[in-house]
């Protein structure tokens, strides 16, 4: 009953809030505005919960067809349903989820120490993990060491474009300080566009894709796709 007390209450947002304001590319639908989250205004969608990164990962997979079309394997870590959905539906990808607390994925991976062969998978999404990882670089160069020569690895992170160099601070340890260092509680760090250098450190090629520049502006604007959404298109050299 409580489920479908949810549904029917998803289901009455959903009605209320059609629109053609903005746009979700993941499940298609349109509506006035989007829903706000705990902090900020407009950013979820009513449907399937979006968040403006995963608007900008489908646009980029959207757009780029031969990443998902040339792909076999594809690891998915944290993966969130508004994506696991639309992935666990191309026939031809062997789609396999992993996190290390999460109960409902196929595999219960520490990213520092994947317990996977060398270059198991072409293709990897690991979206907003890293700023919750203590040794980062170990869990980029077990990234790197997974994804298959020729294959990619998608990367996104918390990003503060005001700023030159990441920041960390290991005495900032307790909630409350680091929401107001690393802007959430759980984090342990807040990434500036230097996680490019830390990603070729580990072994990468690569590419850091502005959605403002890659896909058309009004797309991007109807999506709600902030300046700081950057995705990092990392592939082995």
């Amino acid at each position: 009953m409580r489920r479908l007390a949810t549904g029917l209450g998803r289901w009455k947002e959903v009605v209320a809030h059609r629109g053609d304001d903005v746009l979700c590319p993941l499940c298609g639908r349109r509506f006035d505005r989007f829903k706000d989250d705990w902090n900020r205004a407009n950013a979820l969608c009513w449907r399937c919960g979006s968040h403006e990164r995963h608007r900008a990962q489908w646009l980029l997979l959207d757009e780029r067809t031969s990443l998902l079309a040339d792909a076999q394997r594809l690891l998915h870590f944290a993966p969130e349903w508004c994506l696991r959905r639309r992935l666990s539906r191309i026939r031809h990808l062997d789609y396999v989820t992993a996190d290390l607390l999460q109960a409902d994925v196929d595999l219960r991976l520490d990213i520092t120490q994947l317990a996977l062969p060398d270059a198991s998978f072409d293709a990897v999404i690991c979206s907003h993990v890293l700023e919750h990882v203590e040794d980062d670089a170990a869990a980029m160069r077990e990234l790197h060491r997974v994804t298959a020569p020729g294959g990619w690895c998608l990367i996104m992170v918390p990003l503060d474009l005001g700023r030159e160099h990441t920041l960390e601070d290991a005495t900032v340890t307790s909630p409350q300080e680091r929401r107001q260092t690393f802007w959430q509680h759980d984090h342990v760090r807040l990434y500036a566009a230097d996680i490019g250098d830390r990603l070729s450190a580990a072994g990468f090629t690569v590419e850091r894709i502005r959605p403002r520049e890659a896909f058309a502006s009004e797309l991007v604007e109807r999506c709600r796709i902030g300046d700081a959404e950057d995705l990092w298109l990392c592939r082995p050299r």
